[in-house]
């Protein structure tokens, strides 16, 4: 069985870099996180992708990203934080990069992870080119 792709660009994403490298056009910054608790099916499996979501399926926080890196010449790596209180007792199993136009760039499901009270939560999500 092929192994499931868990983290996407989304087709909204792919299509502004084609038009900007064949039309000099410009794209839009990559300015917050979303945390969602609907990436999983009944059994906790994250839920597959294909490219073209614009929403997460629950949708609980966006989040200004707190830094960014890169980690390779192609690669950045966004990371965002939830403080000791931010979504205490929710369960995050799917995130999101959210541009300045407030649309989806990056999205991915995971296991899930529920957020303790009395801990900050690191996120990172690597933006592949």
């Amino acid at each position: 069985m092929a192994e499931q792709v868990l983290t996407i660009t989304t087709a909204y994403a792919r299509e502004q870099m084609a038009r900007a490298r064949a039309e000099g056009g410009t794209l839009t910054k990559v300015i917050k996180m979303a945390f969602g608790s609907g990436g999983v099916d009944q059994a906790g499996e994250p839920l597959p992708l294909d490219g073209t979501e614009q929403t997460l399926k629950k949708e609980l926080v966006q989040k200004d990203i707190t830094s960014y890196e890169f980690i390779a010449p192609a690669t950045i790596r966004y990371i965002c934080s939830l403080a000791e209180t931010e979504l205490a007792g929710e369960t995050i199993n799917e995130l999101a990069l959210v541009d300045t136009a407030g649309k989806l760039t990056a999205v991915r499901t995971m296991s899930n992870k529920v957020k303790d009270s009395d801990m900050e939560f690191v996120f990172e999500i690597d933006d592949i080119y």
